[in-house]
């Protein structure tokens, strides 16, 4: 199956740069994430974890330098982003592939996380499939997508950048747990972020309110932010 939603025939959105100051603002809009996979993994350092579409690769950056022990595997279909993410990293083992057709052969790991990329696809499902398959036992996972429901999407309205050419598969928050619910996932937290989809709410002074609830709780158990974050584990 190739019917993707990237085009590789054009540069690629998702070629992020890599300052200094870019990283610090990228490590924010991961805190809600990195605080969930550490919260779940505990004191282990040993786990393993798969990252479902790397994009420029700064998620698997971040934790190979806070857990330089773990077993760390990306996937990525563009091959201009797997060669990027591969540039960053030591030790993790990247591959190219596409999410709707992951084979990982008998592989399974602690936590599989996927972040805005589940709605770039025509069927999620199949990905889901195959999340199921390489979920460890008593695994987690974790993924985020734009959120339809959010302050972002209900203000900016057409002008709201989560409306996409390549944003396939969008929901409403309410859709996503009764759908991971149908196909064999328990949901053990859903939620979503703050505003950064309304660009007043990102510009100084009002920034600083935004960026520093983010930085503070991540995200809450609400419906109005700018994206989903869903926590499941495999039905028993």
């Amino acid at each position: 199956m190739e019917n993707t939603s990237v085009d590789l025939s054009r540069p690629s959105y998702y070629v992020e740069p890599d300052s200094r100051i870019y990283r610090f603002k990228r490590k924010l809009t991961l805190k809600p994430v990195l605080d969930i996979i550490t919260k779940t993994v505990g004191h282990r350092k040993d786990f393993s974890l798969l990252e479902i579409g790397t994009g420029s690769g700064f998620l698997l950056t971040f934790l190979e330098s806070e857990f330089p022990k773990a077993k760390l595997t990306g996937v990525e279909y563009d091959q201009r982003l797997v060669t990027l993410t591969r540039s960053k990293l030591k030790n993790a083992k990247i591959l190219q592939g596409n999410a709707e057709e992951l084979d990982l052969k008998n592989e399974t790991f602690d936590v599989i996380v996927s972040l805005q990329v589940i709605e770039h696809l025509y069927r999620p499902e199949l990905m889901l499939a195959s999340v199921k398959e390489h979920l460890a036992p008593g695994g987690t996972f974790i993924f985020t997508s734009p959120n339809l429901t959010g302050c972002g999407a209900r203000i900016m309205k057409e002008k709201w950048h989560g409306y996409r050419d390549d944003h396939v598969s969008m929901k409403e928050f309410a859709q996503w747990s009764p759908f991971l619910q149908n196909l064999g996932f328990t949901p053990l937290y859903c939620g979503s972020t703050f505003f950064t989809g309304i660009p007043l709410l990102n510009r100084l002074p009002l920034g600083i309110l935004n960026w520093g609830l983010l930085y503070l709780f991540g995200s809450l158990r609400w419906k109005y932010g700018e994206s989903f974050v869903g926590i499941f584990r495999l039905t028993q």
